[in-house]
């Protein structure tokens, strides 16, 4: 076990890279965007679909980035400028494989006792951070500080981990076969978590057979010792445990056999606070907590149920998830702002979750409008019209909704009796700036779309008073 962070000459040696400047720890936080580094923090310039980061290296300078990753011919114009600044730079063959090759062996170093992966369709980030709240009393844990869910994601947040971390938490998405595989090859887990299965990035992975077969590319060749995984979606339950197997499982549910039975779950309606009811081993329990709607009372349980395989003693684990509140972007709920209450669920869509929050929105007494903003759902292939149209078949309940995009273009309410105010907006600033002047202080909103749509920009707006 390391005592200390990684240098950058080890850095180097991992991956049989150039060091160029001081010699430095290697920062904690390296970022492949210049627009996220700060003061100390380094920056990755990786090849874009579009650019190459090399372009970025002055404005990550800019911001006073202390280390500089990429490749000798696009840091030659910049190294003056990085030598100049006092900061370092590493030249690689290729960044992303350097990072993988020194994330490995720094993960080999510290040697953290347990590695857990979560993927699935929905409810990735929330499920992690649930895990990292509910060992944090009992463990040294690190997890993403965002949505690192990509292979170069996961391998950044393998950097950033303290070398006392006894508890690895990664998360892993996909949008095309054997990504998640790709992950996992290098950071392989002990216990893996499946959310999910639901039509999200049909665009590269075809239908559900394709999502479901995906997201079981967690799954190492060999070192898992559990698989956690929703009990209520037969899809997912069926395709594990009617499979021979080294590992074991433990589902999470309200079916009937499930390791971790979910009991319940209702809402305070005051706060809109989630409680979950919980049955492990002959006991029953109430695990009070912040979140809002009951499709997270699953996400829930999959923490409780990592939390048991490791140990902790049920009563820590419910009061550890007690104290964790809504994330940004993912169900927070916004009071101070323009409107009676804002709902944030601007981080990103497919049809499960804007279902789940339709659902949240329609359960809850309000004084005044029910409101929707609602983003285009982004790669969903062919079936993108339908699944859209079937949105649209929710939204009876609304006393309005602002459609942004162009995945609603040709989607309309499928009762031509259907009376719920519509606008029709190209993007996120059309939509803050059409609802400068059309919300009232007695009204709910909801704001939930696909990340590309960026309407975080129609939260913030909304949120000042």
């Amino acid at each position: 076990m390391r005592k200390e962070r990684l240098r950058l000459s080890e850095a180097a040696a991992f991956c049989g890279g150039i060091v160029k400047g001081p010699e430095i720890p290697f920062p904690g936080n390296v970022w492949p965007d210049s627009r996220d580094v700060r003061p100390g923090d380094g920056f990755v310039a990786l090849p874009g679909e579009h650019t190459d980061g090399h372009r970025f290296v002055g404005a990550a300078l800019d911001n006073g980035a202390g280390l500089v990753i990429g490749r000798a011919e696009g840091i030659a114009p910049w190294e003056p400028r990085i030598l100049e600044a006092g900061a370092s730079c590493l030249v690689v063959e290729d960044a992303e494989n350097a990072l993988l090759r020194i994330a490995e062996e720094y993960l080999q170093e510290v040697s953290p006792k347990v590695k857990i992966a979560v993927t699935g369709s929905v409810g990735k980030t929330t499920t992690r951070e649930l895990i990292r709240s509910a060992l944090e009393p009992v463990f040294r844990v690190h997890s993403a500080k965002r949505s690192h869910n990509t292979r170069i994601g996961c391998a950044l947040t393998v950097l950033a981990m303290p070398p006392c971390t006894e508890v690895l938490v990664l998360e892993m998405g996909t949008n095309h076969p054997g990504e998640i595989r790709s992950i996992v090859e290098h950071f392989p887990p002990k216990i893996a978590v499946i959310t999910a299965i639901a039509p999200v990035h049909l665009e590269g992975l075809g239908d559900l057979e394709g999502v479901l077969s995906a997201k079981l590319e967690i799954i190492p060749q060999e070192g898992l010792d559990l698989l956690i995984y929703n009990a209520d979606d037969s899809k997912l339950s069926q395709a594990i445990e009617g499979t021979q197997r080294p590992f074991r499982i433990a589902g999470v549910g309200y079916r009937k056999g499930s390791a971790l039975l979910l009991t319940g779950a209702n809402t305070v309606f005051k706060g809109g606070n989630l409680q979950v009811g919980l049955s492990y081993g002959g006991q029953s329990w109430v695990c009070k907590s912040q979140l809002k709607g009951t499709h997270n009372a699953t996400n829930i349980g999959f923490a409780v149920m990592a939390g048991l395989a490791l140990g902790v003693p049920m009563e820590t684990l419910l009061k550890a998830i007690s104290g964790m509140a809504p994330l940004r972007g993912r169900g927070k709920w916004i009071r101070d702002g323009r409107v009676h209450l804002l709902i944030d669920e601007s981080y990103n869509a497919n049809p499960s979750s804007v279902a789940a929050a339709m659902e949240v929105l329609r359960s809850l007494a309000v004084p005044g409008r029910r409101l929707a903003v609602l983003g285009g759902m982004r790669e969903l292939g062919e079936k993108s019209g339908k699944l859209h149209s079937e949105i649209m078949g929710m939204i009876d309940f609304l006393d309005g909704v602002v459609l942004v995009g162009e995945e609603w273009e040709n989607i309309t309410e499928p009762s031509a009796e259907a009376k719920v105010q519509q606008w029709r907006v190209k993007d996120a600033k059309e939509a803050a700036d059409l609802l400068e002047g059309l919300v009232r202080k007695e009204d709910t909103v909801l704001v939930k779309g696909s990340r590309s749509y960026g309407l975080e920009q129609v939260v913030e707006r909304l949120s000042c008073p």
